[in-house]
């Protein structure tokens, strides 16, 4: 890939890396709000005005987390490609794209 090219596919990993961030709040606060929400109920669990038995309420917090590890695992392989794209960048960088790697760099 020419030098254009790798700065290009960086600007949309740095890109895609923010909003899974943001996104990541989602799955996270599901988790955390079924967890307590198990913790501190009976065998009937109230989740979001749906009632569910202890099993059934389980199976949903465990569905919270397996989107939430989804996400993390998304997350994980566009760091690892941004880091590639990094280390195929050789010669001077412009201000603009040392500034890139700085926003890609805060990201993790």
């Amino acid at each position: 890939m020419s030098h254009r090219e790798v700065i290009a596919q960086l600007k949309k990993v740095v890109l895609r890396l923010r909003w899974l961030n943001i996104l990541q709040l989602v799955p996270d606060t599901l988790l955390v709000y079924s967890i307590i929400q198990l913790a501190f109920s009976g065998q009937l669990v109230t989740l979001f005005n749906a009632t569910f038995n202890r099993r059934e309420a389980i199976l949903v917090t465990v569905m919270f987390a397996l989107i939430d590890i989804c996400v993390t695992g998304i997350r994980y392989n566009d760091r690892v490609a941004g880091k590639r794209l990094i280390s195929q960048l050789t010669g001077q960088l412009t201000a603009p794209e040392v500034n890139l790697i700085k926003r890609f760099e805060n990201l993790k």
